[in-house]
């Protein structure tokens, strides 16, 4: 391996560059944000040299930059409330700045051979803490750096409509785990193996649904990974069992009852669950994962849509949930697997002056079992990073042959 050496030449907390006003101080969270998973994912996004004049931008400007944004942004450089657990203290602090000079033989070379390689683990040597920023390289944990000035920025929409509240659910097993027991990979779908799959999908297929006759990349990528891990699971347990996929769906546009909040900051999703009975999963038929992925996808959003209030969708949301955790307290007897997709979010748009970045992807966590899914840079393909115990990913590597052409970055 090439040598990697990091040098932290810049570590500070960033302020906004204009102080928040009195009546922004303090921000209400909303019953989504109580909601969403603890998890906390860092994104890297990867910019190679060019011969234009990309080289000369200072780093002085990016933080300015940033400091102007988290003016605008003012929730980010806040801590949480220590007297209101459903509130954010929008005090200033600032985020933590880390500026950093990455020694290497061939740095372009190094993130070219990581970019098209399903192994990410080498990836974390540039990232000396969480929340860094390395040369040629951003690491960019979650804030909206790149949004457009002209965005009309409203934080408080939410949490107005819908409120956290106190709400008792069973206590899940605790799922995390450190250590070298958790392991990530990298999977590509380039869009010829997703049309692939889509056409085994609709020569079998004697179903109506639309939903299976021609079901996105979401859908067939978030089937093949459920069908694997459920074979895993048979012949580790030497029976099928009952199955569960979770996974979120953005409400932002879907709502009849609340139009106004396609542009919402903020969380503002709800989760769904797709059901396998241990019957059906011994079929272990791509067709049946397909239909029951996209008929969930499909109900849930017609839920959404036909809810006639804010009531209906707090309930739709809390109902959901409780019905996720509750499956998460039998994971003794049936499998939960969670699937996040980040498909068609502007990723590969974050331009910080060299231009657009030529590979993203996420990195430097390893306590959460689950799989994530991004766009490749052309929009067609999709990149899939799954995090799973190091027994299981050998397997799920043997049994992903499904990929019908090499990984492309």
């Amino acid at each position: 391996m090439a040598r990697l050496d990091i040098e932290i030449q810049t570590r500070k907390m960033l302020k906004p560059s204009s102080p928040t006003p009195d009546n922004l101080r303090r921000l209400k969270l909303s019953l989504f944000d109580q909601l969403a998973h603890r998890a906390y994912v860092t994104m890297l996004l990867n910019y190679l040299p060019s011969s234009s004049d990309h080289e000369t931008i200072s780093y002085d400007k990016l933080e300015k930059s940033l400091a102007e944004t988290l003016t605008k942004f003012y929730p980010f450089a806040g801590r949480f409330g220590k007297d209101d657990p459903f509130s954010i203290d929008c005090n200033d602090e600032g985020v933590e700045y880390v500026q950093t000079k990455v020694n290497a033989d061939d740095l372009p070379e190094f993130l070219r051979r990581q970019a098209n390689d399903i192994e990410l683990s080498l990836l974390d040597l540039i990232l000396p803490v969480n929340g860094s920023y390395a040369i040629k390289s951003i690491t960019w944990c979650p804030s909206e750096w790149t949004i457009t000035q002209d965005t009309n920025h409203c934080f408080g929409q939410l949490s107005s409509l819908f409120p956290a509240r106190m709400l008792q659910f069973p206590s899940p097993p605790n799922t995390s785990t450190t250590g070298p027991e958790i392991v990530t990979r990298r999977f590509v779908f380039d869009a010829l193996a997703i049309e692939n799959i889509r056409k085994t999908i609709k020569k079998d297929s004697t179903s109506d649904d639309d939903m299976i006759k021609q079901p996105s990349r979401v859908v067939v990528v978030m089937s093949v990974i459920w069908k694997v891990l459920t074979h895993i699971s048979s012949a580790k347990n030497g029976n099928s069992r009952d199955s569960s996929l979770g996974f979120s769906i953005n409400l932002r546009g879907k709502l009849s009852c609340v139009p106004s909040l396609e542009h919402a900051l903020g969380n503002f999703v709800m989760i769904a669950i797709a059901n396998m009975e241990a019957d059906e999963v011994r079929k272990d038929e791509l067709n049946d994962f397909v239909k029951l992925v996209g008929n969930t996808i499909r109900d849930t959003c017609a839920a959404i849509g036909k809810a006639s209030s804010v009531d209906d969708i707090s309930s739709l949301t809390v109902n959901n949930r409780k019905k996720g955790v509750e499956k998460l307290v039998q994971g003794d007897k049936m499998d939960v697997y969670t699937v996040t997709s980040w498909c068609k979010l502007p990723w590969y748009e974050a331009d910080f002056g060299w231009g657009k970045p030529f590979w993203v992807s996420p990195v430097g966590f390893n306590a959460i079992e689950g799989a994530f899914l991004m766009d490749t840079k052309d929009g067609n393909g999709i990149q899939v990073t799954v995090c799973l115990k190091e027994k299981n990913m050998t397997e799920f590597q043997k049994h992903l042959d499904i990929l019908s052409t090499p990984i492309v970055g």
